[in-house]
């Protein structure tokens, strides 16, 4: 029994670590910029900068998580969709009235990169395991929702021009990197995110056309 279990330990220890971080919503935005410079997501964190915050973590324990924080709490804006394009190639001026809605989608969101990785309860993202709570100590975030919002917009689309609704928004990120131990030998390490979305509001522009 003794021998079964270490085997399967020492095959949980060697698991491939892909650095490709698993997707959520916020990685389809069309940009997503951090307000102070020097910071990135997870995706874009530069190998060598993901490779030594784990070397970091140092040696082994007798069981639980190590984690290090590298981006806490940083303050992005992002442009999530173009939603419409109106275009007005002829000699009179066109009028619209346009009504879009925003889905009931959850502002909390997560990814992970190595075998960290994610599960899904109902609708709620999780890390695996029990790193969820040490994250939360480490950086304090909360789980909200939004629910559905109606927008109505007046839009006049003069000869010559194009019309473009966007969604934009504010967020807020953390990342950085954990492993996690049982009986010392290494089972679990990779890197953890989190997106918590703070604003998000339509945006109209107007260009002319080309």
């Amino acid at each position: 029994m003794k021998k079964s279990l270490i085997a399967a330990l020492l095959a949980l220890s060697c698991l491939s670590l892909v650095r490709t971080a698993s997707a959520d919503e916020y990685q389809t935005y069309q940009e997503i910029v951090f307000v102070e410079d020097g910071h990135c997501l997870l995706q874009d964190i530069p190998a060598k900068e993901y490779d030594a915050a784990l070397s970091a973590l140092g040696g082994g324990k007798m069981f639980g998580w190590k984690l290090s924080v590298l981006t806490k709490k940083q303050e992005v804006e992002f442009l999530s969709e173009t939603k419409l394009k109106i275009f007005n190639n002829g000699y009179s001026t066109i009028k619209h009235d346009i009504t879009l809605s925003s889905k009931v989608e959850t502002k909390f969101q997560i990814s992970s990169s190595g075998s960290l990785g994610t599960t899904v309860s109902g609708e709620i993202k999780k890390f695996k395991g029990s790193i969820d709570s040490t994250i939360k100590t480490e950086i304090g975030y909360t789980r909200t929702t939004t629910a559905s919002e109606l927008y109505e917009f007046k839009i006049i689309v003069d000869p010559g021009t194009y019309v473009t609704i966007v969604m934009k928004g504010k967020g807020v990120v953390s990342n950085g990197v954990a492993r996690n131990y049982l009986f010392w030998i290494k089972v679990v390490e990779g890197g953890w995110e989190t997106f918590t979305v703070t604003t998000e509001y339509y945006e109209i522009v107007k260009e002319r056309i080309r």
